[in-house]
């Protein structure tokens, strides 16, 4: 009378169901990277660690062409990097600016709800 799981197909037929429901998913909740033009990857590393890193920089540009998307920048940034060192270092830089931005972003948002009345 009913179908069981336990015939041969039907297992078959709610992996894939299963795999396309969740393809449909991750295309709806996919961030749009492939619609932005991504910049050249630079070429100039020395791979040392530099406090000027143009991995840093490159990573700047990508958040402000990801509309403030850091975290998306990092992965992008990160995926791109073989190297384990200079992906521990660019990945602990990358969050220590997000921290700092995201300070600024708290003290400018403080200042705006509590204005300081000037005599």
């Amino acid at each position: 009378m009913y179908p069981s799981l336990s015939k041969a197909g039907t297992s078959k037929f709610i992996v894939q169901v299963g795999s396309s429901f969740r393809s449909q998913i991750l295309r709806v909740y996919a961030d749009k990277v492939d619609d932005i033009k991504l910049p050249p990857e630079p070429t100039t590393c020395c791979m040392s660690g530099c406090a000027n890193c143009v991995w840093i920089e490159y990573a700047q540009t990508l958040v402000k062409l990801l509309k403030g998307n850091s975290d998306k920048a990092r992965d992008i940034v990160l995926s791109k990097i073989e190297d384990p060192n200079l992906k521990a270092f660019l990945a602990m830089e990358l969050r220590y600016l997000k921290q700092k931005m995201d300070e600024e972003k708290s003290k400018a948002d403080e200042t705006k709800k509590d204005p300081k009345d000037i005599v």
